[in-house]
């Protein structure tokens, strides 16, 4: 048992050390909910444990063995309607330089891409430990520092980055990292031209190979398959947006990228988009309240005085077979 002094100690590291830890544990989970439940589980471990002779590493370590053990689990007993979207981490500003490389533009576009929504889309496809090598190399750990946390072998840690590398790279191609100005740029377009109505104007925007997911988690209304190429996307958002009178946004950063809340008829939606080729390549829409906590309140996307016009949806906008209709919430 550590006595009230070494007690006091503890509690002042893990008072400082937990953000990073939520941090490491949200980009192996996906999930902040989650995220902290490790960490408060973690937090238990470390005060009950004999006091380590580096404690940061200790808590990375068990931080990082306990989020494989809930990917694990989750992977046991998953079921879920329809495209999986992370629980974002919400901003109001511009991400700044973290510890580990401050200063360092490629150390810190790595960082972010391992919290982006592509990545942690993308990273449901990878083993636990996979996952696990690939977000810590992310924050500059070695090959040596994973290969003791994960309780492995350098040359195992190694390969289970090149195969998880290889698989990401294999899957449909992500956004250009680093261009938030465009990404807004864009985004603030998207949603202009949706309000409207204006299918042509969206689908300049898009790129040819487009990609649209939609998370409701089978608690509003969403298209349960993704959407591809640019007219049905276009049409899909420009048919939505015309159910709805009411409708709001406000920009905020949500996994150290450009995002919008948008408000449709009371509900909200957290929306990002990733840009290739100057178009809009990847649009995500989560509107699974389970995942919008806390969301800040979106101002009128409408001109001023300019009430929302009401338009009959486009033909494939309407209910379907193939699962993409427009739902609203």
């Amino acid at each position: 048992m550590r006595d009230a002094s070494e007690a006091a100690t503890a509690e002042a590291v893990l008072a400082a050390e937990r953000e990073r830890l939520v941090r490491v544990a949200y980009r192996m989970l996906g999930s902040l909910s989650d995220a902290e439940d490790v960490v408060q589980g973690v937090s238990v471990e470390f005060l009950r444990a004999p006091e380590p002779e580096n404690p940061e590493g200790w808590l990375t370590t068990v931080t990082v063995r306990r989020a494989i053990d809930a990917l694990r689990v989750r992977q046991r007993e998953q079921s879920y309607r329809g495209p999986w979207l992370p629980e974002p981490l919400l901003a109001d500003r511009a991400p700044g330089h973290a510890q580990r490389g401050h200063g360092d533009p490629a150390a810190l576009a790595e960082r972010l891409d391992t919290l982006s929504t592509g990545f942690l889309v993308l990273a449901e496809t990878l083993t636990p430990p996979q996952r696990a090598v690939v977000v810590l190399r992310s924050l500059e750990h070695s090959h040596a520092e994973i290969a003791e946390a994960l309780g492995i072998s350098v040359a195992a840690s190694r390969q289970l980055d090149r195969r998880a590398r290889a698989r990401l790279a294999e899957r449909e191609p992500v956004g250009e990292p680093g261009d938030a100005a465009a990404e807004r740029t864009l985004l603030t377009a998207f949603l202009s031209a949706a309000r409207d109505g204006d299918v042509a104007g969206l689908t300049a925007l898009l790129h040819a190979e487009v990609i649209a997911f939609n998370d409701g988690g089978g608690r509003t209304r969403a298209a349960r398959r993704p959407l591809l190429g640019p007219d049905r996307v276009a049409r899909f958002a420009a048919g939505v947006s015309g159910l709805h009178d009411s409708q709001a946004a406000r920009p905020v950063w949500a996994n150290g990228r450009p995002a919008a809340v948008v408000t449709l008829s009371g509900v909200a939606h957290l929306v990002t988009v990733e840009v290739r080729d100057g178009r809009i390549a990847r649009i995500t829409d989560l509107s699974d309240p389970g995942k919008l906590g806390g969301l800040p309140e979106a101002g009128p996307i409408n001109r001023p005085g300019t009430p929302a016009r009401r338009r009959p949806a486009p033909e494939s906008a309407h209910p379907g077979g193939d699962g993409s209709r427009p739902r609203s919430g």
